[in-house]
């Protein structure tokens, strides 16, 4: 799976608010669903989208602003209480490094939430917050101690409780570097990919040893209890891999699958003996991929059949009587499907942007329905934030 490392949520090319309030959703001309009006929030992505507690959900991604040749990010988040009329902004901490993201956001509760982020070089650390009920504040997670990275960040995060929560990653890091004979003051660098694993006690983050470190690119994590916390990935030759944590020690534990390679993204566990697990299967070396979904019902991991036009699983929620999942089908084209009773379904999305350039990267449960984020991009190449809702 040459050049896949570079997965739906540290993919975004252009990537989440000055003091707006959003109005109300609208009706779209497909009656399954409604389209926020986010034109105030200007150019911005949402890269993903999480319920708080049982009342209030929260999407969240980058503003974009376009700076001569480059492009500033800061971070965007909205949040929507249910029976609201409108989303509302959260101010959050500016980044440090402008071409950081909010990669995922998890909370214990309103007042008790957690950011993390990409590596940013120049301070040596990598970018988490934690939101207190009141305001987001900087809390940075180490980087290890003797290496040196040519890059890498937090992709997904898991807060149980407020001095249990989890956070995993992936490292670039510099085995050796020599000067480039073809570039006067140039240099070529040898590098390895290691997975990464962060546990914040309450006080501080620390980073966590896992086995075979080297050969994962761990992707997503839930924890249930401090003795259940899973977490997914993919190996160095590119297949699904899962880990879990027994409160004392690590254990790799198989997940079948119908593919050559491929990669698991998404975790959401309903309790010890219900997890699901999302992402990607590819049938051979030409294959852009199909949905894989995986069930762990207490004693193994079973895949679940899914549609065989469906593309790859950028997202996963839990949803009445089974999850709901958005993706890309294989030409592109964004999906939300559904399944309930062991039965899929899948209402169309609206198409959008002025080339049809639409994708879609986060999805939640709420009670009007799905709702999913992403962005659409038109002419000017920045994003346009998509906020759909329904898809019941």
């Amino acid at each position: 799976m040459s050049g896949t490392r570079l997965r739906t949520r540290t993919a975004i090319a252009a990537l989440a608010l000055a003091a707006v309030t959003v109005p109300a959703a609208t009706a779209h001309a497909d009656a399954r669903w409604t389209a926020t009006d986010l034109t105030r929030v200007g150019d911005a992505a949402l890269t993903g989208v999480t319920r708080v507690d049982g009342d209030t959900t929260w999407a969240y991604g980058v503003q974009v602003a376009r700076e001569g040749k480059v492009e500033r990010r800061t971070p965007l988040l909205l949040a929507h209480d249910d029976g609201g009329k409108s989303w509302r902004e959260i101010p959050m901490q500016g980044f440090a490094d402008r071409s950081n993201q909010v990669s995922a956001i998890d909370a214990v509760s309103q007042d008790d939430a957690w950011m993390v982020g990409a590596y940013e070089d120049p301070r040596g650390v990598f970018l988490t917050q934690h939101w207190d009920g009141t305001e987001w504040q900087v809390v940075d997670a180490p980087a290890p101690e003797g290496k040196r990275l040519a890059g890498g960040g937090l992709l997904d995060v898991s807060a149980r409780a407020s001095d249990d929560v989890w956070a995993v990653g992936w490292l670039i890091v510099v085995d050796s570097e020599v000067p480039d004979p073809d570039k006067p003051g140039g240099i070529i660098q040898e590098t390895h990919a290691e997975a990464m694993v962060q546990h914040w006690d309450g006080e501080a983050w620390h980073i966590v040893p896992v086995p075979d470190a080297t050969s994962l690119w761990t992707y997503s994590v839930t924890a249930l209890a401090d003795d259940d916390v899973w977490v997914s990935g993919y190996t160095s030759d590119d297949r699904p891999a899962m880990l879990h944590y027994d409160g004392t020690s690590w254990s790799r534990v198989p997940v079948p699958y119908d593919g050559v390679n491929g990669e698991l993204v998404d975790l959401e566990a309903r309790g010890p003996n219900d997890v699901w697990a999302a992402g990607r299967k590819l049938n051979d070396d030409e294959d852009t991929g199909h949905a894989l979904l995986a069930h762990w019902n207490g004693r193994s991991w079973k895949q679940v059949p899914a549609p065989a036009d469906a593309g790859r699983v950028n997202d996963l929620t839990l949803a009445p009587s089974g999850v709901a999942v958005t993706g890309e089908q294989r030409d592109g084209t964004p999906y939300v499907m559904r399944l309930r009773d062991g039965r899929w379904s899948q209402p169309s999305v609206p198409p959008g942007g002025t080339d049809g350039s639409r994708y879609l990267s986060g999805v939640a449960w709420t009670p009007r329905g799905v709702t999913a984020v992403g962005y659409d991009l038109g002419a000017t190449g920045l994003p346009s934030p998509l906020l759909l809702t329904g898809g019941r």
